[in-house]
């Protein structure tokens, strides 16, 4: 086995260990692992900026496009880097404790959550939705007098399932559409669907879900750009282009 082959063996173990201690990670480290991962295994980034409001979906792909053409191989040194600087005795633990499959950049919903913390007496639907609190929400939704609050949006210009999706939460997602009847097409302040937020931050099942429940993946934003051209990974973008 040459020095590469050693590299790319090591680099995947690293990935996948990586899902077991995101808890570990700042949100800084964890964005320069999202980059450093992205680099390493699609090269430069082509994709264009995020236009929307969710800031964790612009520092991903500012974090990745910063890297400009740095080599797949520097970009696998350092993710591996990072990774022994949060556990030095990882490759042991690794061996000891195989880690799960799977993607190994750590996904959005691992990263540290920067909402403002606020007592229950002072939260609104929005922030229950936020927490991914079902029962919450359906509690709240029984004072709602008709479907326009569900679909509401909020001083960001995002309604209640914009908000589901960006979290990739599946059990809030299938309670605002199923139970709730939230529209699956409504669009945010600039023209993002529910169905932008999930493809672009990573979340296949909530993808999935929201085209068989009816979401478009032809509808554009005001830029003009579709879910699946800031598809986060082919299985998202497999599921949008099945769709049409």
């Amino acid at each position: 086995m040459d020095d590469t082959d050693e590299l790319v063996e090591k680099f995947a173990k690293a990935a996948k260990y990586a899902k077991e201690i995101c808890g570990d990670f700042d949100s800084n480290e964890l964005l320069e692992l999202y980059g450093y991962y992205k680099q390493a295994t699609e090269g430069p980034c082509q994709t264009s900026k995020p236009s929307w409001y969710d800031l964790t979906a612009k520092q991903k792909w500012e974090s990745w496009r910063r890297l400009k053409d740095m080599d797949r191989e520097t970009a696998m040194i350092k993710y591996v880097k990072i990774i022994s600087e949060v556990d030095p005795v990882w490759e042991e633990r690794f061996t000891e404790r195989p880690a799960g499959s799977g993607a190994g950049w750590v996904a959005v919903s691992c990263m540290t959550n920067t909402d403002e913390y606020l007592p229950d007496t002072e939260k609104t639907v929005f922030d229950w939705v936020k927490e991914g609190n079902v029962q919450k929400v359906i509690d709240a939704s029984r004072s709602f007098s008709s479907l326009e609050m569900i679909n509401k949006q909020d001083e960001s210009g995002m309604a209640l399932l914009h908000w589901a999706a960006d979290r990739g939460n599946m059990e809030m997602v299938d309670c605002l559409v199923e139970k709730l009847k939230a529209d699956v097409n409504l669009k945010d302040a600039d023209g993002q669907t529910a169905l932008h937020y999930a493809a672009a931050c990573g979340h296949v099942n909530v993808t999935k879900f929201l085209v068989q429940h009816g979401g478009d993946p032809n509808i554009a934003d005001l830029d003009g750009t579709l879910p699946k051209e800031i598809a986060a990974d082919s299985e998202i973008l497999k599921a949008l282009t099945i769709a049409n």
